[in-house]
Order: C-alpha cells, then sequence, then structure tokens
C-alpha cells in the first residue's frame, strides 16, 4: 500500500501532511501538486520548501493541454460551481495520471485534506470510499480525506504545534487557491485588487474577451467601480 497526498500548499493540506507522517511513518508517500497554470506565484517554490521538511520530494503535475486560463478562452466560460472543470480537468485527472505512471503498488490510498465544515456538500462525503473510476482488477484506489473531522482552529493548532508556517496570502484570504477562485466573494476580490492587481487584469480582461464573468458577483471591472 502507498499514500498519494494531494498537495497545494494551503492550511488544510499542509495539516493533512504533519498528520500522516505523523501516524504513518513507515509507510510510502508521494506528494502530487496539481498547477492548473493559475497557481500564486510562489506556489510551487512554498509547497516544495514545506514537503521537503517532511523529508519528501513534490512532483508537480499539469494537463498538458490547457491551463484554467486557456481553457476559459476556449470554451468562452470559466468553471461554474456546479461544472467545476479546474477540478476535474486540470487537477483530479492529472493526478490519476501521474498515480497511473508512477504508483506500481496494487493498493493506493490517495489523501486529499477536504473537511466537513468547509461545506454542507462536503460534510456528506465519506472519509474513505473506492475509487470506482480509477480501480480495476490489478489495481484499487481508495479516496481518503484523513482530517475530514477536524476543525479549522485544530488545523491552526496543529500547523502551530508542528512548526509549520502559513504562506503570506493568508494575510488578506482565508484559503490558498488560485490566484482568482470562482467561489471568491466581493470582499476577497477586493482584497486581491490591493494584493495582486495584476491578476485583476487578466481575468477581467478574459471576462470582457468572452463576456462571461468569471465569479458570481459579475465582471470583476464592475465589482471594483462599484
Amino acid at each position: 500500500m502507498e499514500l498519494v497526498i494531494n498537495f497545494s500548499g494551503g492550511k488544510d493540506s499542509c495539516a493533512m501532511l504533519a498528520f500522516i507522517c505523523e501516524k504513518y511513518p513507515t509507510y510510502k508517500k508521494h506528494v502530487v501538486f496539481a498547477d492548473t497554470g493559475w497557481e500564486h506565484t510562489d506556489a510551487v517554490e512554498w509547497s516544495s520548501k514545506i514537503v521537503e521538511s517532511f523529508g519528501l520530494t513534490l512532483n508537480v503535475v499539469k494537463n498538458k493541454r490547457k491551463t484554467l486560463l486557456t481553457m476559459a478562452e476556449e470554451r468562452g466560460m470559466f468553471p461554474g460551481m456546479q461544472q467545476r472543470q479546474c477540478t476535474s480537468d486540470l487537477k483530479r485527472d492529472p493526478i490519476m495520471n501521474w498515480i497511473r505512471n508512477n504508483v506500481k503498488d496494487p493498493v493506493v490510498i490517495n489523501c486529499t485534506g477536504i473537511r466537513s465544515e468547509e461545506s454542507s456538500a462536503r460534510s456528506k462525503m465519506k472519509a474513505l470510499k473506492r475509487n470506482k473510476r480509477e480501480s480495476n482488477s490489478k489495481r484499487t484506489i481508495w479516496d481518503w480525506m484523513p482530517i475530514k473531522n477536524k476543525k479549522e482552529d485544530w488545523v491552526y493548532s496543529y500547523l502551530l504545534q508542528n512548526g509549520i508556517p502559513l504562506h503570506s496570502v493568508y494575510k488578506y484570504l482565508n484559503r490558498f487557491s488560485c490566484r482568482i477562485c470562482i467561489f471568491m466573494d466581493e470582499h476577497a476580490i477586493r482584497r486581491v485588487n490591493v494584493h495582486d492587481p495584476e491578476a485583476i487584469k487578466i481575468i477581467a480582461k478574459i471576462e470582457r474577451k468572452i463576456n462571461f464573468h468569471m465569479t458570481q458577483g459579475g465582471f470583476l471591472d464592475e465589482i471594483l467601480k462599484s
């Protein structure tokens, strides 16, 4: 059995990595970072340093055909709340492709830092579930959420206890996701405009080009004018 740890560099994936290394020190571990092409500029470097502190190597994967931005331009729309191609096409599929090509063990535990507290939908997910889509007669893949029932307070406390720092993005956002995410509200967008105005310019330009806004609040240039 081998563990594949999905890692973003955010607080939950950092806590998950530390938790797994503490509780399951003898199992072989692979840490994989899915690059959507719209990550914070130092996301890979930051994530590598965190992972290396545990004596592990960060494996960076990406969709060779598209990024989040090129996908939006080609489709004429950004991913939506329900149809989240940013997750399926740019994260899940590249990671599963990496597993097929690099992990030979017949039993794979695919670990993610999802927590119930994050949303009602996530609270209903099973902490451990056989991945029917990726399992076959030669290999079984289990999807596991090892910190699913942990609270946000526990995450911050656990990181502090283990001496794991938070990325500077947490000074103005509560999530370390893409530079601008489809789930961002107006407050978060205004914070990004202060700390990463280049990201605002890039998305605002694409929004007008395809006449489709990225977030539920509307076009970025209109949000920031109000």
